[in-house]
Formats: structure tokens, C-alpha cells, sequence
């Protein structure tokens, strides 16, 4: 199980396949994290860094992000049954971020 930092809790989680293994892709108040069952925490993506996310074809979602910099873009992709629901779950999760964050 992943760890959580203070105050941040999970909104959602769903089996994943990537090529890096076998996993959960959890989606939480704070970000997205994908923990391979095999070698434990993969990525953990901030909401402050990621650009895009977006389902494609049925059963694949595609992230990507920024480094700090803006000198390189990386993605991750990996297979969820129901993508357009996973890509769903991120964008009300990513605009509940962005309504607490905002200095508005």
C-alpha cells in the first residue's frame, strides 16, 4: 500500500497494467500514483505538474508532465478497464485541486 502524505487521501483506485507490471493506479486529493504490485511505488504525479491526461481507445490512459524546468515532457501509459471513467475520476479530482488551491 502506498504511503500518503499528511492530509492526502485516496479518491479512487483501479487495477492498471503498464509496462513496468501489474498494479493499482490510485487518484487521490493530491495527485495520481501507480504502485506496481511487483516493485511498489512507480510514479507519483502531482496535480501542480500534470499537464495532460486522456483516455484512449477503451481501456488506456495516457499522463504526461513537465520537468520543474519545462526542459523535458514525460508520460506513462497503462491499460484500465473503462479509461473515459478513469480520465473522468482525474478531472474531478484535478478541479477540486485547482478550486482549494486557487488563490481566487
Amino acid at each position: 500500500m502506498i504511503s500518503l502524505k499528511n492530509g492526502e487521501i485516496i479518491t479512487r483506485s483501479f487495477d492498471a497494467k503498464s509496462k513496468l507490471g501489474n498494479g493499482v493506479l490510485y487518484i487521490t486529493n493530491l495527485g495520481i500514483v501507480f504502485e506496481a504490485k511487483s516493485k511498489g511505488l512507480i510514479l507519483e504525479l502531482p496535480f501542480t505538474i500534470l499537464r495532460t491526461f486522456e483516455a484512449k481507445k477503451k481501456d488506456t490512459i495516457i499522463l504526461s508532465w513537465d520537468e520543474p524546468d519545462k526542459s523535458q515532457r514525460f508520460g506513462f501509459e497503462c491499460k484500465v478497464e473503462y479509461a473515459k471513467a478513469v480520465e473522468n475520476e482525474i478531472q474531478l479530482a484535478n478541479s477540486e485541486f485547482a478550486r482549494k488551491n486557487s488563490d481566487f
